[in-house]
């Protein structure tokens, strides 16, 4: 199998060394099942990002055109899209983990969630 590298620029954009060097991204992408995950948090991601600015589109087109005040305002929006996209994303990622896990485990989990978990 060749060596999987991962470019340094996607449709323009620059992507982070962080995100190119990183070894769970690349063993994910060199599965089918971890492209299947990746693809499907990325949907969920980018939907929940974009439910919240069509719901305040009115608010970020008016910052665009005024001051700082309403610039701050947008940014708080983007940063609340940022957040509820990153967890639509990690709920997908979640999910469709406990899918795999077989049946017997899963059931374990749910009859005892804190087992094997370190308490401080």
């Amino acid at each position: 199998m060749a060596k999987m590298k991962i470019p340094k620029k996607v449709a323009g954009y620059k992507v982070p060394r962080t995100i190119r060097k990183n070894a769970l991204l690349k063993t994910l992408l060199a599965s089918n099942a971890g492209r299947d995950v990746l693809a499907k948090a990325l949907i969920a991601g980018a939907g929940a990002a974009a439910a919240i600015m069509v719901e305040e589109k009115d608010e970020i087109s008016d910052a665009a055109k005024s001051g700082k005040r309403r610039g701050r305002r947008a940014l708080g929006l983007l940063g609340r899209a940022f957040q509820q996209g990153s967890d639509a994303a990690l709920d997908v990622v979640r999910e469709t983990a406990m899918a795999a896990i077989p049946k017997k485990y899963r059931k374990a989990k749910r009859e005892n969630p804190r087992k094997g978990v370190v308490v401080h």
